[in-house]
């Protein structure tokens, strides 16, 4: 069993073509962040929008979204390996990845997703996230999941702090690593906090 002082976790906040990435680790109450980076999830000039694409190319739809989710899998798990192997060079074993979700529906057709602006911009936040996700899966890692306005609710109750405690701490990452460290980089931090909070509690 390895030393929880030793255990890390990534945390992404995903966006079109993009992903803000965090790597925390140590113990579950003080964590401390090993890494941050700032991923690409697309060869193409950002904003990554393969469903507006599909639109303007219906012919092409089905093949246009499988090769922008297929390419955004491939770079993201070439990231997380890399992440990993960084994390234990610096003596870390990661075991988690936790990954910001939004409040729009992932369960759609290609149909429904070419339907509406809305709709499209949806399926486009859940490719990039679901591409996340995948990875962190193949990569063998505990994945967690949480929208923007619950994950620090469910942090503090699964370090057993409070969310004021949670905001603070993420506050002082920025502060101990200056910038850039806005609303992705918080998010991602809590995120990966998340992840090693609920896989440490699964640890053999």
């Amino acid at each position: 069993m390895a030393d929880v002082r030793t255990l890390s976790a990534l945390g992404f906040s995903p966006h079109s073509g993009w992903a803000a990435v965090v790597s925390l680790g140590g113990t579950v109450r003080e964590p401390i962040v090993i890494e941050r980076r700032r991923l690409l999830l697309t060869s193409a000039p950002l904003p990554r929008e393969p469903y507006h694409l599909a639109k303007r190319r219906e012919a092409e739809a089905a093949e246009i979204v499988s090769v922008a989710g297929d390419e955004a899998r491939a770079l993201a798990a070439e990231a997380m390996a890399d992440m990993v192997s960084s994390a234990e060079g610096q003596g870390y074993k990661a075991i988690a990845c936790g990954v910001m979700t939004g409040r729009g529906r992932p369960d759609f057709t290609l149909q429904q997703a070419l339907s509406t602006h809305a709709a499209m911009h949806n399926a486009e936040g859940w490719l990039f996230r679901e591409a996340v996700i995948r990875a962190g899966q193949q990569m063998g890692l505990r994945v967690a999941t949480a929208t923007p306005d619950a994950v620090y609710a469910e942090t503090a109750q699964a370090t057993g702090i409070t969310v004021p405690e949670v905001e603070a701490r993420i506050r002082e990452f920025g502060t101990q690593l200056g910038p850039p460290w806005g609303k992705d980089q918080k998010l991602a931090s809590a995120a990966a906090w998340l992840a090693l909070a609920r896989a440490r509690v699964n640890q053999p």
